[in-house]
């Protein structure tokens, strides 16, 4: 097995690095800035967007090329509200085919909604565990950088 997917630099400058393991090299560093949604986003998972893109890239988490990452995100965050809505109208049991009661198919929807999130949305650090492993530079420390650091502290 290949292992663990290696830790992009700007998230290793952030976590710090007690290992003093080598880091990569020349790694690209995309535009930062807000990618724009699909036309096709519609919904909560629009509104989802526009609640946590704004944020991502007032902190400097986000670039363009992060799109398909925030789409799957947002979409996974509108089905399971939508699960959640299900499972709140009809209950975790509802009447199955031969009348007898089944677990309702929303938990299952439910759970793999909740899953891609938590898979998407860590990639940003959007989960209040995500955000501990950042680490914030000494206040010496100044420009840009720095500013974003101590806002995730």
């Amino acid at each position: 097995m290949p292992g663990p997917p290696p830790t992009p630099s700007r998230l290793v400058e952030l976590r710090g690095n007690p290992s003093k393991k080598r880091q990569g090299g020349a790694e690209p560093e995309p535009s930062r800035g807000a990618p724009r949604p699909p036309a096709d986003l519609k919904g909560e998972a629009l509104a989802e967007w526009g609640r946590v893109v704004p944020e991502l890239e007032r902190l400097g988490l986000v670039t363009r090329l992060d799109r398909a990452y925030l789409v799957a995100y947002c979409e996974a965050w509108a089905t399971f509200n939508a699960a959640r809505e299900a499972m709140a109208e009809y209950g975790p049991l509802v009447a199955g085919r031969d009348g007898g009661l089944v677990k309702n198919p929303a938990a299952q929807v439910l759970r793999d909604s909740a899953d891609l999130m938590i898979k998407f949305g860590s990639r940003f650090g959007l989960s209040p565990s995500d955000r501990t492993r950042l680490s914030v530079p000494s206040d010496s420390e100044e420009g840009p950088d720095a500013q974003v650091l101590s806002l995730l502290s």
